[in-house]
């Protein structure tokens, strides 16, 4: 009797092998020529990151505690922010890291993927302790571990505002490389220092590297972050920069902070939490951020509010950190490794508008452009450049606000032409030119909230506003605040529109209220010019 033989498989029923060619390496340059970035501690923050709790400001997170906020009373806008298993959510040392992260993204050209070391953070944090290498680590790990969903909350610059479905995504995604296996050989070449046991691949994800090459961030000074020493004020600061706009004064509800950071939000020890957001807006103003503060409680602090006052050098200051931010990453664009793809999206692409039986094609003529160049100040038509980017920003923004903004610059006596018209659009500098706004009266509309247009003969308040001219800025600022405060007494609300109807009759509000408590007590010496350039833009906005 025969015995048949069945040799068995030690392979899978379910495994297959498949042949593949020699792994192809392409080495990529991230190296930045030092001249190519003109201020490296400036950086890009998501708006995302900005404006909503990503980073929890709780000193006793719980391991495995999923924390949900919610943004309005029906709790369908919210966030939650779930940490892995046996881990707790990202907090401050998890926002410094990130801030660590997007310094040296710029300073490799902006790239979405990138390799780090763990000395390269130590060096950008300052970190002195020899577990840094542990606490960095910990900290990649819970960023990108860490999943966000965003519903009806996130904004998306794409989208031009928020995103109303929703978004499940973690802030980055990072792959750990450790330099003692073979075929890691080549990252060993690129890192000298042989204590260097591991590497990091960080890759921010597509929403937030969305956001940051394009529209949707604030730029900040990595180096003055950094410095604030409590996540509560580094929040306060960032928040306070994005609401403040322009302005040199902003006045907030300390309830909307203490929610928007957030804080620990108890009504029977509300006044403990409001101690603590003393203790950080002191910080900013002993950093010299802020010029100073003050919260004003006349009932209870649910109903208290905050006014924050800002340098006056403030304002160019901002400005500025945006020019050079701007002009750095066209730089980039063009010597690093963004893609050209991305190169196109970012900055050369124009938006197509659409026609449809709401919004018909808009079509640019000679005649608009040359009538924006005239509106202009003089350089802008020595600028070879100035009709295409004119034509190309009527028909992604439409004539008008073109036109206004044309109208904001010349008033501002603009050096930079073509910079400030790309920026003040971006910006929407000039939203108060567009449109035909008045001091509104007590009568406001009841449901609209609209304004309507006072009609009154045009006056020449040459005696007032040369008294408001030579006030020290002190001076000035506090005499601005006093108009706000009486304006919007006068409104019976405050709400975006009374701001901007205050901005753009402002220098009217100021001399009507220098004329009306008759703080004029001597002529004004003849010598002194009166900026008929002021006089012409109080005449425009009455008319």
């Amino acid at each position: 009797m025969s015995k048949k033989v069945v040799k068995k498989s030690k392979e899978p029923w379910w495994q297959e092998t498949i042949d593949t060619p020699e792994t192809e390496y392409v080495e990529e340059n991230f190296y930045v020529e030092e001249s190519f970035v003109k201020n490296k501690e400036l950086i890009r923050m998501d708006l995302n990151i900005v404006q909503f709790p990503i980073f929890s400001k709780n000193t006793k997170r719980k391991v495995n505690q999923v924390v949900k906020y919610f943004f309005n009373s029906n709790r369908d806008t919210y966030i939650t922010v779930t940490p892995a298993a046996g881990n707790y959510i990202p907090g401050e040392m998890e926002e410094k890291v990130f801030i660590a992260l997007m310094q040296i993204m710029k300073e490799k050209g902006m790239p979405k993927k990138f390799m780090i070391s763990g000395t390269d953070l130590r060096d950008k944090l300052k970190l002195n302790t020899g577990r840094y290498g542990n606490v960095i680590k910990s900290a990649l790990l819970r960023l990108s571990e860490t999943n966000y969903n965003f519903k009806n909350t996130m904004y998306s610059y794409e989208n031009k505002g928020i995103i109303n479905k929703e978004i499940s995504t973690p802030v980055l995604i990072l792959e750990i490389i450790s330099l003692s296996l073979k075929e890691n050989k080549k990252y060993r070449n690129i890192y000298d220092d042989k204590r260097i046991k591991e590497v990091y691949e960080i890759t921010i994800t597509d929403h937030f590297y969305s956001n940051i090459i394009q529209k949707g961030y604030m730029v900040y000074n990595s180096g003055i972050l950094l410095d604030i020493s409590t996540s509560t004020a580094r929040t306060i600061y960032m928040l306070i920069e994005k609401l403040r706009f322009e302005n040199i004064y902003l006045k907030v509800d300390t309830l909307f902070l203490i929610k928007r950071i957030p804080l620990k939000y108890d009504k029977k020890n509300l006044n403990s939490t409001v101690k603590t957001l003393e203790k950080a807006f002191k910080e900013l103003k002993d950093k010299n951020l802020i010029e100073d503060f003050k919260i004003i409680k006349e009932s209870t602090w649910e109903k208290s509010e905050i006014e924050i006052f800002f340098h006056e050098k403030s304002k160019e200051e901002k400005q500025q950190r945006f020019f050079e931010d701007r002009n750095d990453f066209r730089k980039l664009l063009t010597q690093t490794t963004v893609s050209d793809t991305e190169h196109e999206m970012i900055e050369d692409a124009k938006v197509i508008e659409k026609s449809t039986p709401l919004q018909p094609e808009i079509t640019v003529t000679q005649e608009m452009i040359d009538k924006i160049l005239g509106l202009m100040p003089s350089k802008a038509r020595t600028l070879k450049t100035m009709p295409k980017t004119i034509k190309d920003s009527i028909i992604e923004y439409g004539y008008s606000k073109v036109e206004a903004v044309a109208i904001y610059m010349k008033k501002n006596k603009v050096e930079k032409v073509r910079a400030y018209f790309i920026k003040a659009l971006e910006n929407n500098w000039a939203e108060d030119e567009a449109i035909e706004l008045e001091v509104p009266k007590k009568n406001i509309l009841n449901s609209s909230k609209e304004i309507q247009i006072k009609d009154e003969t045009p006056k020449n308040y040459e005696r007032e506003l040369e008294y408001f001219k030579s006030l020290s800025a002190e001076e000035k600022e506090e005499l601005e605040s006093k108009v706000y405060r009486a304006y919007i007494g006068e409104c019976g609300q405050e709400s975006k529109i009374q701001k901007l109807a205050f901005n753009a009759a402002k220098n009217r509000l100021i001399a009507e209220f220098i004329l009306k408590n008759n703080l004029v007590k001597k002529e004004v010496p003849k010598e002194k010019e009166v900026d008929l350039s002021v006089i012409d833009d109080i005449n425009y906005y009455t008319e």
